[in-house]
């Protein structure tokens, strides 16, 4: 029920991406513009984890869930119907992506809560992975279905087909199980305590520096990379919405093929060496988009960007709880997750240099960045080398 249920939220996340940022550039014709509709979405996701958190020890995670899909449901067909008369702004879209993300980090935050719990230990990661392949599967149908949607109708009917998929997740988590909650969960915990002690934390840790580093530059010049999809599509190949919900699919596509990629390599926690590589494959990527002339070329490089970011995000998160000790690797975690929050910073420089210069110097110029960020990832590896554990 749960596998399904996310299927259909993610289905919507996915109509998300293509409607805002189809939206966004049609109203405006501002890269700039796109930017901040992909980082007003995001910035959300930091604090609404942690309200989420705070929020699935104190309620019911399955009633949260059935809320904030309902929730979400009613503001999609709300504003399909008022889009049948009244145009998009630039601020009621703004508006919109704020609220759709600073909802969603919540929903999404206790599905993943919800999983774990219902699952045992043994098998808690096995029931996390399913949710996550979920949201892939999930996401491409959507990309996929908001692009023809665009292209055959307008973007009233593909909010209110958005609308309809949330109230199937709705539906569907309402046949879930309860999640009873631990007596340990109601143990309170003093801020100031656990800010100081994860700052010591960062302060010592000279490897966990290197990878929150790594991180955040990553996601600044290289996830952000999906703001200029739209202008490429619209300018390099003249195409519509559909060709968009094409490359957003292939982009989720990407991701679902990275996690076999890493259990493929049998590793237990990664390595820096692979951080190194897949930054640098990461890098290469970009430079391949900038390039890309066709459908085709554009196709192969969002999927090669893909299947190596998604990889590259897996072993950040493993390597940093790796790292850690047991009752530090909450902190780790969280040192992962001020990485991302820093993400839409990046969403506006990449936009900024495509309006300053172009969508294609802006790729390459963030490519040499990420490929500058694995050379010297290894160069610090190896000055480090004699005091590293074998």
């Amino acid at each position: 029920m749960l596998w399904t249920s996310s299927v259909a939220a993610h289905m919507s996340v996915g109509m998300q991406q293509v409607l805002l940022g189809w939206i966004s550039y049609d109203i405006s014709q501002s890269i700039v513009f796109v930017g901040l509709i992909f980082a007003l979405r995001q910035v959300p996701f930091v604090i609404g984890g942690m309200i989420a958190g705070i929020l699935s020890d104190m309620v019911d995670r399955k009633f949260l869930i059935i809320f904030t899909s309902t929730i979400l449901a009613i503001i999609s067909l709300s504003v399909a119907t008022i889009n049948q008369s009244i145009p998009f702004s630039m601020a009621g879209l703004s508006a919109l992506a704020l609220l759709l993300g600073a909802i969603d980090s919540v929903q999404l935050t206790t599905r993943s809560a919800y999983a774990y719990q219902i699952n045992e230990h043994q098998s808690a990661l096995n029931g996390i992975a399913l949710i996550n392949l979920a949201s892939k599967v999930g996401a491409i149908s959507g990309a996929l279905v908001g692009g023809f949607l665009i292209a055959q109708f307008n973007t009233s009917v593909g909010f209110y087909i958005m609308g309809g998929a949330y109230v199937i997740s709705a539906t569907v988590a309402s046949q879930m199980h309860r999640t009873p909650r631990s007596p340990s969960s109601q143990q309170s915990h003093a801020p100031l305590t656990n800010l100081i002690s994860y700052f010591l934390l960062l302060k010592n840790n000279k490897q966990l520096q290197v990878l929150f580093t790594s991180c955040t530059l990553t996601e600044l010049f290289g996830f952000s990379y999906q703001v200029l999809l739209p202008v490429l599509v619209a300018e390099t190949l003249e195409a519509g919405g559909f060709t968009l919900g094409i490359l957003n699919a292939t982009k989720h596509l990407g991701g679902i093929f990275s996690i076999f990629m890493i259990v493929s390599t049998q590793t237990k926690t990664g390595s820096m060496k692979m951080i190194s590589l897949l930054i640098l494959g990461f890098g290469i990527g970009e430079l391949m988009l900038a390039n890309s002339s066709t459908l085709i070329f554009m196709i192969i490089a969002v999927f090669t960007i893909n299947l190596i970011s998604g990889a590259t995000d897996i072993v950040h998160q493993t390597l940093m709880q790796s790292i850690t000790e047991t009752d530090e690797r909450g902190k780790a975690m969280g040192t992962w997750v001020v990485g991302v929050g820093i993400g839409p910073a990046g969403h506006l420089e990449v936009a900024y240099l495509g309006k300053l210069l172009s969508s294609r110097i802006a790729l390459i110029i963030n490519g040499g960045i990420l490929i500058a960020l694995a050379v010297a990832i290894s160069v610090i590896q190896e000055r480090t080398k004699p005091n590293s554990n074998p």
